[in-house]
């Protein structure tokens, strides 16, 4: 757990003057109770009244001190925890940003959003109160023992009996709430997952009349969370009655030495004897020492819980990213946007097969290179295995005749512009989703790519044009107009690679053939690779790439495939009307004989 405090290291400073601060305050706090016994015995004794008003304004100092003490520690105390929080959620946050994707679906989004939130709260709410804590009940136990010691070394015996009986009561309940508080958190990861699901899949779960099953999954993992809960609290509901318990025969204790002390009936060693003042000085002693001790065993009640989740946010911190940059990356001599794929062959992680096996082709510049196969085959694997989002198992993949694995992850992904399966919108307005890759993109660079990718008609229709508000993931508008924003944010990039990974989904066949239309003229320039699963989108691409199973079964034009590829053809048959099949057979071996007579 102590590791993740290195975290509070950059604010030293501050933490040095909070020490000294709490330190004080502990230190003037214990100096009232001496002031109200020696008053008291300056009246039992029937002093002089200007004695008397001189130790209350000494009194009254003190108290003013230890009042702007409280106000300066308690803002320095928030600065300080606040300050560690956003230290942690800063590295957790760029960790997670640093992870390839089979590391961050290892932990899931659910759980990743509480390690960054929840678990970092509670060690910062154990910091926020624990750190005044740790610091005053030291400097109150050594003062007090101190002060009594002055006032009647037989008065110590009291707190040399009670004090480590309160420390053994702390540390049985500590050992047995630490593993409860581990599983409050992996129920409230359980909760979060649901609910995020839900909140997410509502559309679907309506759809499916399936609110009655989706609340009882809820109410499982609700029911789970407030078990664990129940566990820890009847646990530690045991600390704070021992603790007070303890206190009160403190209290009482001090009383009885003291008074036989001082009536000399009981206990009267050496002829000490203890003033009247004294014996209340001590009780005030031990009742704020009692409390720094209650405080103390409180902060152990949420100590487990901040140690776990402390582990919980240093899993992610420990995290070893299996991608990584070279430590002396290599920059293609030429950009001309040529990808070479060697023998590759993928695996996920924990898969019991490769998804992709012994994969070989070439991209070639300026050209359209099209993907299509069956759902499973390793098309997006293919995709996401060109700007690292996974490492090939074997083989290589060169971009300009340079391994990608000896160039670094920032040179790599400036070169590509990237459209995903899934078209995901930013918060923000629209202007600053297209100006996502490129911050520097006038008005009418942006205008363009939204007129390529057929998404401009529909921005004018907004009063605000590309100032329009964009919802959390583009909720407020519809799966064909976040995925014609998706593409038009790539275009803006204007890179030398496209990849599109079945990006013309949700586009009705009119708005598909316009936006290619459209799009070939404005990539003409650069290396387009291109995932379908419709013919239509892929049926003029300069180069297809047939797969099925993770391997290769046939590469070349759409005519050629027709003649040479059987899966190409059975895709084709499934979604073109046969007389347009035939009519495409017939231009495929039309253009085949005279390619033969040519040659």
């Amino acid at each position: 757990m102590f590791r993740i405090f290195k975290y509070i290291l950059p604010l030293w400073k501050r933490l040095i003057v909070i020490s000294l601060g709490f330190a004080t305050m502990a230190f003037l706090q214990l100096q009232i109770p001496r002031n109200v016994g020696l008053i008291t015995t300056l009246v039992v004794s029937s002093s002089p009244t200007s004695e008397i008003l001189q130790t209350g304004l000494i009194m009254l100092g003190f108290s003013l001190g230890v009042i702007a003490l409280a106000i300066f520690n308690a803002l320095m105390n928030s600065y300080i925890a606040t300050g560690f929080s956003k230290n942690v959620r800063e590295a957790v946050f760029k960790k997670v940003n640093t992870l390839s994707l089979s590391e961050f679906e290892k932990f899931g989004t659910a759980s990743l959003m509480t390690r960054t939130t929840n678990d970092v709260q509670q060690i910062q709410g154990i910091l926020l109160f624990g750190l005044r804590i740790l610091i005053t009940t030291p400097v109150t136990l050594i003062t007090a023992v101190s002060l009594t010691l002055n006032a009647n070394p037989l008065l110590v015996y009291v707190f040399a009996v009670s004090v480590p009986v309160i420390f053994i009561i702390i540390g049985i309940t500590f050992k047995i709430a630490s593993p409860l508080f581990e599983k409050v958190q992996k129920r409230v990861d359980g909760v979060t997952l649901v609910l995020r699901e839900n909140l997410t899949g509502v559309r679907v779960v309506r759809a499916f009349n399936q609110e009655i099953k989706e609340a009882k999954r809820f109410d499982e993992a609700n029911t789970a969370l407030t078990k664990t809960n129940i566990q820890v609290n009847t646990t530690m509901s045991f600390l704070n009655p021992s603790v007070s318990f303890i206190f009160d025969l403190t209290y009482l204790s001090i009383f009885f030495v003291g008074f036989a002390t001082l009536d000399g009936q009981f206990l009267e060693l050496d002829g000490v004897k203890l003033a009247f003042g004294d014996i209340l000085s001590t009780a005030q002693y031990s009742s704020t020492l009692m409390f720094s001790l209650l405080m103390f065993a409180a902060i152990l009640i949420f100590l487990p819980r901040a140690r776990a989740s402390a582990k919980r946010i240093n899993e992610v911190l420990d995290t070893h990213t299996s991608i990584h940059d070279p430590k002396d990356p290599i920059e293609p001599k030429q950009t001309t946007g040529k990808i070479e794929f060697k023998d590759v062959t993928f695996q996920f992680k924990d898969a019991n097969a490769p998804t992709l096996k012994n994969i070989s082709f070439t991209v070639q510049p300026k050209k359209v290179t099209a993907i299509i196969g069956s759902t499973g085959s390793g098309k997006s694997s293919i995709i996401n295995l060109i700007p690292r989002f996974f490492d090939v198992t074997q083989g290589e993949i060169l971009l300009d005749n340079v391994n990608i694995q000896a160039m670094s992850q920032h040179t790599l992904r400036e070169r590509i512009g990237f459209v995903p399966q899934q078209a995901l919108l930013f918060s923000g307005t629209i202007r600053d989703n297209l100006r996502f890759g490129k911050p520097d993109a006038s008005d009418d660079v942006l205008w363009e790519a939204l007129e390529v990718a057929q998404a401009d008609k529909f921005v004018k229709t907004y009063p605000t044009g590309l100032d329009t508000d964009v919802s959390q993931t583009g909720k407020n508008f519809s799966g064909g107009q976040k995925q014609r924003l998706s593409i038009a944010r790539a275009l803006v990039k204007k890179p030398e690679i496209y990849i599109f990974d079945d990006s013309f989904s949700a586009l009705d066949y009119k708005t598909d053939i316009l936006l290619r239309q459209r799009l070939k003229h404005y990539t003409h320039h650069a290396t387009v690779v291109l995932v379908a699963q419709r013919v239509s989108t892929i049926i003029d691409a300069d180069h297809i790439i047939v797969l099925h199973e993770g391997r290769i079964v046939g590469q070349g034009t759409h005519q050629a495939l027709l003649q040479t590829c059987d899966i190409y053809k059975e895709i084709v048959y499934s979604q073109l009307d046969p007389e347009e099949v035939e009519k495409t057979l017939n231009l495929a071996r039309a253009t085949l004989q005279s390619e033969g007579g040519t040659r």
